[in-house]
């Protein structure tokens, strides 16, 4: 038999780089699932499987099929939070590694993860479960203002919204049930079940990326997030290695929540926030972190964490004889146009901006600018990269990334919302 290893969510954008990540480990092939994977076909990868990579029984029949063509699967390796539980279950079925369904529910959950976080005393914001207006009503009471509305199993800022009083969190709820309505189905996730939580007033916020092993757990780096102007929280930049990268705390505390969690295969995803001096876990994911993270890691430290993760899930036995300790920093803005109508896109002179890596346009001419309320809302990006290490938190990016979005796109405001 041949062995493969099948990286779910692989081809999701800002993800390319986990097919190095998997062929830097052994001479495996790297397969993919993509549904109608003819029509969609990723060369990218040794071989696309034809399988939604959120179904269990695609994905198997697939693998079952390939058996008897003389190939099987060395590991089942999910690169984001959709595909942890389908990932799970095929390792399990397979006799492969796999993490604890416990912890999976958990990493989904967010209102599992909670719980666990005040077992654990990890500082955590207060939240509570609801499914009904009525409940939400009730649960109001008690507590303070301002709270964050936002679906339990979901991610991307999508649907995630800021009330001040009572009329805003029913405004909130139907809101991001609108949002659940529309993706729910489609993501295999829960669109009926939310929280209410406290909110952290502070825009000082930070990810930690995670190794986690059997008998181990090591931060890889500490990045700093940027994010868009209040209602909204939609994560506009990100910058590796955070001038708080070396911060103790903050990498105790994100190690904790991973043990708490019981996650000890791959590379966790952990998102802290800072206010007064006080860290607060928000959320933790048992992938690694989207929206180039990783990329920005690789060119930071000159190593690529999608290795590291697919390793831990062939043997979380043995930790890797690396050293983690950035030489460079590199970044990741997200350009946002005026809003209206696009109605025509430039494209200037950049060849002399050493800093700039690459641009990449995520609109085109027709379509429309609207306010900045999530992952979907964005309208390109920028990857930079410079030699000097930060050692207090920086804009440039962000501001090079708004000049440019300013030059590219041309908006007219004669369009109807």
């Amino acid at each position: 038999m041949e062995e493969y290893l099948l990286l779910l969510g692989a081809d999701q954008f800002l993800r390319e780089r986990s097919y190095a990540g998997g062929k830097s480990i052994r001479d495996f092939q790297i397969w993919t699932a993509i549904k109608g994977s003819k029509y969609k076909y990723n060369a990218y990868f040794d071989f696309c499987i034809d399988a939604d990579h959120l179904s269990y029984e695609d994905i198997k029949n697939e693998i079952d099929y390939y058996k008897t063509q003389g190939y099987e699967p060395k590991s089942i390796v999910p690169l984001n939070d959709w595909t942890l539980k389908v990932a799970n279950k095929l390792n399990k079925d397979y006799g492969l590694p796999y993490l604890d369904d416990e912890v999976v529910e958990a990493c989904r959950n967010k209102h599992l993860m909670k719980e666990v976080f005040e077992k654990a005393d990890i500082p955590t914001p207060k939240s509570k479960l609801f499914e009904t207006i009525e409940q939400l009503k009730e649960l109001i009471q008690t507590f303070e203002f301002p709270v964050i509305i936002k679906p339990v199993d979901f991610g991307g800022s999508g649907g995630v919204y800021l009330a001040h009083n009572e009329a805003e969190c029913k405004e909130a709820y139907m809101k991001s049930q609108k949002v659940m309505a529309a993706y729910a189905d489609s993501f295999k996730v829960s669109k009926n079940t939310f929280l209410i939580e406290t909110f952290i007033d502070s825009n000082e916020e930070v990810s930690v990326e995670v190794l986690c092993g059997e008998n181990f757990y090591e931060v890889i780096t500490v990045t700093e997030k940027y994010l868009s102007p209040r209602p909204w929280f939609t994560e506009m930049g990100h910058l590796v290695p955070s001038h708080r990268y070396k911060d103790e705390n903050i990498k105790k505390l994100a190690i904790q929540a991973c043990k708490s969690l019981g996650i000890n295969r791959g590379v966790a995803h952990i998102e802290i926030k800072i206010k007064d001096n006080n860290l607060y876990v928000i959320e933790a994911a048992a992938r690694p972190g989207g929206d180039a993270i990783m990329d920005l890691v690789e060119s930071s430290y000159s190593i690529n964490p999608y290795q590291l993760h697919i390793e831990m899930y062939i043997n979380n036995k043995l930790k890797p004889p690396f050293t983690f300790r950035p030489n460079s920093t590199s970044a990741i803005a997200f350009m946002k146009a005026q809003k209206g109508k696009i109605a025509n896109i430039n494209f200037p002179d950049i060849s002399k901006d050493t800093e700039i890596k690459r641009i990449s346009l995520l609109k085109n001419i027709g379509d429309i600018v609207s306010d900045p309320e999530n992952w979907s809302s964005r309208d390109g990006l920028v990857q930079f990269g410079w030699p000097e290490l930060p050692t207090t938190k920086i804009y440039k990016h962000i501001n090079k990334a708004n000049d440019l979005a300013n030059k590219i796109f041309d908006s007219s405001d004669d369009y109807n919302e």
